[in-house]
């Protein structure tokens, strides 16, 4: 027998799949833990979405899935807390975050790991103002390097997004199907993502938190009644209800006529798409989790 290597320290960095690249950065999610989203998917569904993301990018790139946000804020401001009870502005995330992420970091510097990188996924649009403070949160913790990706940079892979649409259209025509009608549908509900509409119903289908039973009697209401569905279940079809209650929601989410944040898209597209039934469509929430997987990981990979 060989000499054992007992002591491994320092003489396993070529190990494995990522080599010296292992662990070079720490990934964070953060989502909403607790917003409408209809009756059909868990309050905690953008959770849900930015772990799942966050996961397969640390696998995908090696690097380390350390922790969950807890908190979550809002670019409509107080309004928010109508939907989202859980809201805190957004300079009070900022300053919580700090110091969570202060927590962690300080634990791998404490264990002699890389922890000068950091890269925060969030699957919640609320969130999407955080990539404003990402100077302040970076100077805070004297990192080298700080990537708050939000849903906003999503919209940057659209070319990918589109094109692997093209092949998903394919494999939804061989189960069964008129192609181009699966093409114009698919084409659609991109065009018109948002908040708990088709699309977050396709992605809580792929990850397996929708409630199908739920669903079907949610699909009733608005099949019979579509204004009526959206007064009992404000949040679906990019706050749809809250939309056409004009008032403090127009001021803080937008009119048809200045869509602030694309809800009335949203909207309009759940009225448009199957009768104005939800259509989930589990293979386009799996494609969405990979095509954002893959942008995201080639960013770490590059850095």
């Amino acid at each position: 027998m060989d000499k054992l290597e007992i002591k491994l320290d320092g003489k396993m960095d070529d190990w494995g799949p990522f080599g010296k690249n292992e662990g070079k950065w720490l990934i964070f999610s953060i989502g909403n833990p607790y917003e409408g989203h209809g009756y059909a998917l868990p309050r905690n569904m953008d959770d849900f979405f930015s772990q799942r993301v966050a996961h397969l990018i640390s696998c995908k790139t090696g690097s380390r899935y350390v922790a969950h946000i807890p908190w979550a804020t809002d670019g409509a401001g107080e309004v928010a807390t109508d939907w989202a009870p859980k809201y805190i502005p957004i300079q009070e995330l900022s300053n919580r975050l700090i110091e969570y992420l202060r927590i962690h970091i300080d634990a791998y510097k404490e264990m002699g790991l890389p922890a000068n990188r950091v890269f925060i996924f969030t699957g919640h649009g609320g969130n999407n103002v955080l990539a404003d403070y990402t100077n302040e949160i970076k100077q805070a913790l004297n990192l080298q390097s700080l990537i708050i990706a939000t849903t906003d940079e999503i919209e940057k892979n659209v070319n990918k997004i589109m094109e692997a649409s093209k092949d998903l259209t394919t494999k939804l025509a061989q189960k069964g199907g008129d192609k181009r009608a699966i093409a114009k549908t698919l084409v659609r509900i991109l065009l018109s993502a948002g908040h708990a509409s088709h699309m977050e119903h396709s992605i809580a289908a792929a990850i397996g938190v929708l409630d199908e039973k739920k669903l079907e009697e949610m699909n009733a209401l608005l099949s019979e009644d579509f204004e009526k569905a959206l007064a009992k279940w404000p949040p679906i079809g990019g706050l749809g209800g809250y939309l056409l209650a004009g008032g403090k929601y127009a001021e803080a989410l937008g009119t048809e006529k200045n869509d602030k944040f694309g809800l009335w898209n949203c909207l309009k597209g759940l009225k448009e798409i199957d009768e104005g039934k939800l259509k989930p469509i589990k293979e386009l929430g799996e494609m969405i989790i990979n095509t954002t997987v893959d942008y995201f990981s080639e960013i770490l990979l590059e850095n």
